[in-house]
């Protein structure tokens, strides 16, 4: 390098020197420490979540045994009261509710023709009769032949049956209690014109009572016959009713079903029969509610459970096979594994397992199922979709005032 005319060469101090080398040196300690901190760094811990769940336990009755159905109240003994003839109603002597007695008048008919008649077949047998005693003594007399004799006792047994039938008709007029009861219903009115057995009043006779309801047809199948007839003298109840809105329910018995299906469904009538309440007012026509214990109609073992729709799922495992989620209580196992598990509801935790099970049938309230379950399982029934095996979860409770 040339230097100009009388210009000094520029040189650096050691101080200087010195100062430019630690900055080199510092920035390079830097660089390498950040580069180390990135390869070094981990990733943040990751809380696991402990998801609260909706459980349902399994009771000894079972669960999917007790099945409801709507039904109707009926009378055991009952008998819809009618006229053999037609007419015009002149009385009407009850009302619904009312209770009568045997050969008590029910209602009576406008009975004028029917007397008219009976006075023509009296006179006609009066005179029939006459003439027959006068040709009795003739024939025995010899005045008269046989053969007018015989005439003469064909009309007078003509005579007398048709005496005798306008007497029965005059009866006809007049509708009587068969026995003692109560008036469950009267379907006309006084006055009315009605015609030769049309129900005129419902009488039942009070002490026992039956329900109908209408049973699928696949449950109607089920029934075992011989367990259904012993349960009409067995003492343990197969069924039970309840009448409105009552929580008080009644053992009642098995009577009998249907052998043809209710017109234009699937379903077959059946009755059970059980004592009149005294506690409460039951009358004809009243609703109320059937309770079934079909595993003892059925015979089916053991074993069966009703759950929730919800509680019931398919795996995308094995999308033929149902499953429920069971209950595992474990919290401290849970706690161990996890020590990073948050606080929330350690106490009463567990996990869930898969348990495969059969679906027998739907009714209104849930499904009935079978499967390996025991009285005392707790099932997942709220969230069961998204449900994992080992998955922690911790059972939901309902604070006070929510």
């Amino acid at each position: 390098m040339k230097l100009r005319p009388g210009a000094k060469p520029h040189l650096r101090t050691p101080a200087a020197w010195r100062g430019g080398l630690a900055l080199q040196l510092f920035a390079g300690l830097l660089l390498a420490l950040g580069l180390s901190a990135c390869s070094e760094a981990e990733a943040p811990l990751k809380k696991q979540k402990v998801h609260p769940v909706k459980l349902l336990s399994l009771s000894d009755e079972g669960g999917g045994v007790i099945q409801r159905y709507p039904g109707v109240v009926e009378a055991s003994e009952r008998s819809n009261l009618s006229f053999r003839i037609g007419g015009e109603l002149r009385e009407l002597n009850v009302q619904a509710g009312q209770e009568v007695t045997q050969g008590e008048l029910i209602a009576q008919l406008d009975d004028r023709d029917a007397r008219s008649q009976l006075n023509n077949a009296r006179s006609s047998f009066n005179l029939a009769q006459a003439t027959y005693k006068r040709m009795k003594y003739s024939v025995e007399k010899g005045a008269i032949s046989r053969a007018r004799f015989d005439e003469a006792q064909a009309e007078f047994q003509s005579a007398q049956a048709q005496y005798s039938q306008a007497q029965d008709q005059l009866s006809y007029t007049e509708l009587k209690a068969p026995y003692d009861g109560v008036i469950a219903r009267v379907p006309v009115d006084n006055y009315q014109v009605v015609t030769a057995q049309e129900t005129i009043a419902v009488l039942q006779q009070p002490g026992q009572i039956d329900v109908t309801f209408n049973l699928p047809e696949r449950q109607v199948r089920a029934i075992d016959r011989e367990r259904a007839m012993a349960g009409r003298q067995e003492d343990a109840a197969l069924a039970w009713v309840r009448f409105g809105r009552g929580e008080q329910r009644y053992p009642a018995r098995y009577k009998e079903h249907d052998t043809s299906a209710s017109e234009g469904s699937l379903s077959y009538q059946v009755t059970l029969t059980l004592p009149e309440p005294q506690d409460i007012t039951v009358l004809s026509g009243m609703s109320a509610t059937v309770e079934l214990d079909m595993q003892q109609l059925t015979g089916a073992t053991g074993g069966q459970w009703r759950v929730p729709v919800e509680a019931v799922v398919m795996r995308d495992a094995d999308p033929q096979q149902a499953v429920v989620w069971r209950y595992v209580e474990d919290g401290s196992a849970a706690a161990e594994t996890s020590p990073d598990v948050e606080d929330e509801g350690k106490a009463g935790q567990g996990t869930v397992e898969a348990v495969p099970v059969e679906v027998l049938q739907a009714t209104g309230e849930g499904l009935v199922i079978t499967g390996e379950l025991n009285a005392g399982d707790r099932l997942v029934t709220a969230g069961a979709s998204r449900m994992q095996a080992g998955e922690p979860v911790r059972p939901w409770v309902k604070e006070a005032g929510l």
